[in-house]
């Protein structure tokens, strides 16, 4: 009686428990015989494993077909049927695709996005005009990497303009799943995986959703960048870290070990509270990870990626194919920037691809030069404005630049910088570094800061040096100095 019973009890543990079949499912759930949640554009799965997520013949005109992989049927599976959304082709430099001028087989719903990309960029919340002859396009333009960057980084600045993050949801949910695809394959190859623009790739995939508010997916793409920066030879691992790097450190100290009245002022400028200061304070007050964690993370024997993985937030069920309102935008904006923080402490090194810099100098200074009137009203505190525009001029001159073009636009970028010291030293009346210093240290220095004699070479270049060369490049004759001061 005994066996009888044992011998049911293991053919009922046989018994495949029963679910609904999807008949309608992807092809790729189809093919590994998953369930298929028959989500448009792209099904959960797919979107999560980079799945080539088509379906059948048939189906209604509304949705999209990912062919990222190629369309080459294989032996018992039904691969996606072919699109009228061809996808990034981007191997063969012969040009062919008349959209682009170049071998990059666009999809039709990313175009307008791409449009957008080209034609204008965000400054906060307002559009402006790029300039045609911009190296970001130019570099876009060159890898794959850099391309699905911009477009994700381009989707989320129209939702800053305009509050809409449902308009390029197609597009974004696409190159999504497209750089998470090519990061991927990259990491296969140690020489491709350190390539720059599978880092852009993998730190817009961070930026963005944490100015989104998806802070478990963003610890996976940090992990991914630790991971790339572990890929890289010995020689190619910074010993010290830059001096952008060591001004996050410090000031993320010196915000954490204070209370934020004794730090901050902003009780009446509220309405123009700059991003970076709210971001510093996220990242002391509220991490994802630790700095301190991240930066002395060179000297031990566990691999960086090992140790995130350990302390990574507890992951939320969430649905990847769909993007929540969007919150305030100062409140995206300062996620998105204390991303930065993170990606440029995980990287550790001196100078950072200009492609990826650009993006974040951009914001800074649109919250400079929005912060600036109420600044020489003493409405804004000042000391806030010095260490910003100070911090700022160290990104510019942490670009690594590849070409003449990059050269050039990078370095208005810095004299713009430069020319926002020298007014707030000017308002101060600040004769010397130690007088600047001491503004500074109201709002994060450290005595002993092993950048002190970089941050005064910048300062007293900014304010003393070579007065005629820069009072020649601010005139009126200067056209890139006049464009970029017309933009900010």
């Amino acid at each position: 009686m005994a066996e009888a019973t044992s011998i049911a009890q293991r053919q009922r543990q046989r018994q495949r428990k029963f679910h609904r079949r999807s008949r309608n499912g992807c092809s790729t759930c189809k093919a590994k015989h998953i369930r298929c949640d028959e989500r448009r554009p792209l099904c959960t799965y797919c979107l999560r494993h980079g799945g080539d997520c088509g379906y059948p013949d048939g189906d209604d005109g509304s949705s999209t077909t990912e062919a990222g992989r190629g369309s080459g049927s294989r032996d018992g599976s039904r691969e996606p049927h072919e699109s009228a959304e061809p996808c990034l082709h981007l191997l063969d430099a012969t040009p062919k695709d008349p959209f682009l001028g170049t071998s990059y087989d666009m999809p039709h719903k990313s175009r307008s996005l791409f449009q957008l990309f080209t034609n204008t960029r965000v400054l906060y919340t307002t559009r402006v005009e790029r300039d045609a002859n911009s190296f970001i396009v130019h570099k876009a333009l060159s890898h794959p990497g850099f391309l699905h960057a911009a477009l994700l980084m381009t989707a989320l600045h129209w939702a800053w303009s305009t509050g809409d993050v449902e308009h390029f949801r197609v597009p974004y949910l696409y190159h999504k799943l497209q750089a998470i695809r090519f990061v991927t394959d990259q990491l296969r190859n140690p020489d491709a995986a350190g390539h720059d623009g599978t880092i852009a790739a993998v730190s817009s995939l961070a930026l963005v959703e944490n100015a989104l508010g998806s802070v478990d997916v963003v610890s996976s793409h940090l992990r991914g960048l630790a991971k790339i920066k572990e890929l890289q030879g010995e020689d190619r691992r910074p010993k010290k870290m830059g001096l952008l790097q060591r001004m996050i450190l410090m000031a993320a100290r010196r915000v954490s070990s204070r209370p934020v009245w004794d730090i901050l002022d902003i009780s009446r400028t509220d309405y123009v509270h700059q991003s970076m200061i709210i971001s510093l304070l996220r990242v002391a007050l509220r991490p994802i990870y630790s700095l301190d964690i991240l930066g002395s993370s060179c000297g031990s024997e566990e691999p960086l990626s090992e140790i995130l993985a350990r302390k990574a937030p507890h992951p939320r069920a969430s649905d990847s194919n769909v993007l929540a309102p969007l919150r305030s935008v100062d409140g995206s904006r300062s996620g998105f920037i204390a991303c930065y923080f993170y990606l440029y402490v995980i990287m550790r090194e001196g100078t950072v691809d200009s492609f990826i810099l650009i993006w974040f100098i951009e914001q800074l200074l649109a919250d400079v030069c929005r912060t600036e009137a109420p600044m020489q009203k003493e409405q804004y505190s000042p000391s806030l404005w010095l260490w910003s525009v100070m911090f700022g001029a160290c990104a510019t001159m942490a670009a690594k630049t590849s070409d003449d073009l990059e050269r050039s636009q990078m370095n208005v970028m810095r004299d713009v910088y430069l020319d926002k010291i020298n007014l707030v030293s000017q308002m101060l009346s600040l004769k010397s570094w130690e007088a600047a210093k001491s503004i500074l240290r109201l709002f994060a220095w450290d005595d002993g800061f092993d950048g002190e004699m970089e941050l005064r070479a910048i300062w007293e270049e900014a304010v003393w040096q070579d007065d005629g060369r820069r009072f020649k490049w601010y005139s009126a004759e200067n056209v890139d100095y006049q464009n970029a001061k017309h933009c900010w």
